[in-house]
């Protein structure tokens, strides 16, 4: 008898290896790309002071609108059934990605120096875009709860912004960004709660920041 699998197993499979193989799929992908890097390419564009009180703007109407969800039972299901291309499963009775984004794009712009935001920003929408992507798609080896191909994916996406960001003036030197990439790779892997949408940038921009200030750079 063959010993080759049938293509719905293979799937689950790849499925089951593959990097956040429980997400909705390209059209929360995109909204994750496009909704993560609104406000670090914004931040190119517009003062700190004015990044952050559009960022405390939208959290705001954002956490106002999770309380109602969260409250009514009703609402939930209507808004559920709505996004259901974008919300996962579980976020459907918990607080969804973008809250946590939003809250970690404050958080980091507020404590951190400008570029560091934007590059530990950048490393979440692309560099976990990119791991999705590819351990879902190719992601054969499992490493931990995800896949050794989208971490891999991760970590060449957060490397190439890094080195974008240390030749377009910001200051950041390669082993200050290259510090960040690792980690941010390291924390996409990683199950830290509450939500890598938070953990990511935060966790990035810190490393980074302790890295310049240990090189004298800061």
């Amino acid at each position: 008898m063959s010993s080759v699998k049938p293509p719905e197993d293979s799937e689950i499979q790849a499925g089951k290896a593959g990097q956040k193989a429980s997400g909705p799929g390209p059209w929360r992908r995109l909204w994750h790309v496009a909704g993560g890097s609104a406000f670090p390419v914004l931040a190119f564009f517009v003062s700190r002071n004015i990044l952050l009180i559009v960022l405390g703007a939208a959290i705001i109407v954002v956490i106002g609108w999770e309380i109602v969800r969260l409250a009514s039972p009703g609402v939930n299901q209507w808004i559920a059934a709505r996004l259901r291309l974008l919300l996962k499963k579980k976020e459907r009775f918990q607080l969804t990605g973008t809250t946590y984004l939003l809250l970690a794009s404050l958080a980091t712009f507020f404590f951190f120096e400008k570029y560091v935001a934007i590059t530990s920003l950048l490393f979440l929408s692309l560099g976990d875009f990119m791991a999705a992507a590819i351990g879902v798609r190719f992601g054969k080896h499992k490493l931990l709860a995800k896949s050794l191909e989208g971490s891999l994916a991760c970590l060449a996406s957060c490397l190439i912004i890094g080195t974008i960001m240390t030749v377009t003036g910001t200051g950041i030197s390669l082993p200050v960004a290259f510090s960040g990439a690792f980690t941010a790779t390291i924390v996409e892997l990683l199950p830290i709660p509450p939500d890598d949408n938070l953990t990511i940038p935060l966790f990035s921009a810190l490393v980074m920041t302790l890295t310049a200030m240990a090189l004298g750079w800061f």
